[in-house]
């Protein structure tokens, strides 16, 4: 809708019944008195100049889940509501809302963001899904955040619609005068049984807080998706090696024919009473190779043979490439010996890393990356494998390789830690004529310099180096080179420089 008819009463019109009728209304449109379920003409009558939609199912539906996908921003348990009269988003934040600052502010801010793109929305938090339902669609205020373990003294003024009980139910209530969710609880089981049936006690029992209830997350099924159902159980390791072996080159071909590699793959093992395994294998590159795919899963399986419990025999096999990514084919050479394709160096090098991380584990290979810091020491950093960029990305830090400095600009071999040495140099900022590391005297021949490196200005930063830098390439009378630096401005930072040893040039 555009932003100029945001302000403006729209409503969504249905065919119902032969008629048709509002499915929706926004603020304004409630404000000039329409509700939901008003007659479109009347609505015409009192309203002439109202913006009208007609509903379209298809297309709410997948605006809703575009909601759910944007929501999972905030935690990963979203859930569609279930209630055929309700168009809303169940959320899981437990554990999630301290990482934006509390309840109160996620949900400002989650409102605030569903405002800017013109969407009005009720929130409400409580301990049950039953209680914040009914707070969210019947509570006094558009945002509610019930008090722990308060959740069902919330709900016990709203009406019995608030309980999502059927519109029979409803009915019922008014013809017996129980107009609350108090008069309802107030009653024993056994009767709201025989009087109602169990599934609007269920419902009541839900939304105390007396009844369990799930939420199911909005996860899309992967595309990429093989199984394989077996006629009976099987325990051996070798023989679920040997059928994922064949299930990888199903998936292989799925993957190749739809232009997509593996990053991610997830092997799911279903025992006879249901019981169920999981796997998952996280790959350097994308890969659609079936050979490199089944190595990796019979490396994994081999690791996981001390604990694996097969009980009664692994009935069902479910194999899914749950993250994917393009894979650019190369062109084969055009050459008459027909000699075998070699894959290029950065794929040859995602299969070590692949075969590495299955034997040793994820978070012990791992390589060199760059790192926001002009500071040496801090301007390198290391990852795991599969979470680092192979060539030419961007870190998560939003630097790339390019931004390095020139390789002759730094040794090749650098101190853990620089080390500290005796210098004789000239007052203020001169080359050393000689040093002293590690008991060994070394005669400056030529020196190069200095590159100086300030200071970083940020808090966190200024405790690992709070003193300017001025970089030396310096060679002794024997041709060895070092890199050395001195900390501090003399005069201006400090009164007292001292000197460091950084590295070795070879």
């Amino acid at each position: 809708m555009p932003a100029e008819k945001r302000d403006m009463p729209f409503v969504l019109a249905e065919h119902q019944r032969g008629t048709q009728r509002l499915a929706a209304v926004n603020i304004a449109a409630e404000a000039c008195g329409l509700h939901t379920g008003m007659a479109l003409a009347d609505a015409r009558v009192l309203v002439p100049d109202m913006h009208i939609e007609m509903l379209d199912p298809a297309r709410g539906a997948a605006a809703l889940d575009k909601c759910a996908r944007w929501l999972r921003r905030y935690t990963p348990w979203v859930g569609a509501d279930t209630h055929p009269d309700s168009h809303g988003l169940l959320l899981d934040i437990s554990g999630c809302a301290h990482l934006f600052g509390g309840e109160r502010r996620m949900l400002d801010d989650m409102r605030a963001r569903f405002n800017r793109r013109g969407i009005t929305c009720c929130v409400a938090v409580a301990d049950t899904i039953g209680s914040a339902w009914a707070l969210a669609h019947y509570g006094p205020d558009s945002l509610i955040i019930a008090p722990s373990g308060h959740g069902a003294d919330a709900v016990m003024d709203l009406p019995p619609g608030a309980l999502r009980l059927p519109e029979d139910a409803c009915d019922l209530c008014r013809r017996l005068g129980l107009d609350s969710v108090a008069a309802l609880a107030a009653f024993p089981r056994t009767s709201l049984t025989r009087r109602f049936g169990p599934y609007p006690v269920m419902r009541l029992e839900q939304a105390l807080g007396q009844a369990g209830e799930m939420l199911n997350p909005c996860v899309p099924a992967p595309e990429f998706i093989v199984r394989e159902n077996l006629t009976q159980g099987i325990t051996q390791l070798d023989v679920i090696a040997s059928l994922t072996q064949n299930m990888c080159a199903t998936l292989a071909a799925k993957l190749f024919t739809a232009g997509q590699g593996a990053t991610r793959l997830d092997l799911v093992l279903t025992r006879a009473d249901n019981e169920m395994q999981a796997l998952s294998v996280r790959l350097a590159a994308p890969s659609a190779e079936a050979d490199h795919l089944a190595r990796l899963l019979a490396t994994r399986l081999e690791r996981m043979s001390r604990g694996f419990d097969a009980g009664c025999g692994v009935e069902t096999l479910c194999l899914a490439a749950s993250a994917t990514a393009n894979v650019i084919t190369p062109q084969a050479p055009l050459t008459l010996g027909h000699k075998a394709f070699k894959a290029p160096p950065v794929a040859v090098l995602a299969s070590l890393f692949d075969r590495l991380a299955g034997r040793l584990g994820p978070q012990v290979v791992v390589r060199p990356v760059v790192h926001a810091s002009h500071i040496p020491e801090h301007a390198v950093g290391y990852r795991p494998v599969h979470a680092a960029p192979l060539s030419g990305e961007a870190d998560d830090a939003g630097l790339s390789t390019a931004t390095a400095p020139e390789p002759q600009m730094r040794p090749l071999f650098m101190l853990c830690a620089p080390e500290p040495i005796e210098v004789i140099a000239e007052i203020p900022e001169g080359a050393p004529y000689r040093f002293r590391w590690r008991r060994v005297l070394h005669e400056v021949a030529r020196a190069q310099g200095p590159e100086r490196i300030s200071p970083e200005w940020w808090p966190s930063a200024r405790r690992h180096n709070s003193l300017t830098r001025d970089y030396f390439r310096v060679e002794d009378r024997n041709g060895c080179r070092f890199w050395i630096y001195r900390d501090g401005l003399y005069g201006r930072e400090t009164g007292r420089v001292r000197w460091f040893m950084h590295g070795m040039f070879p």
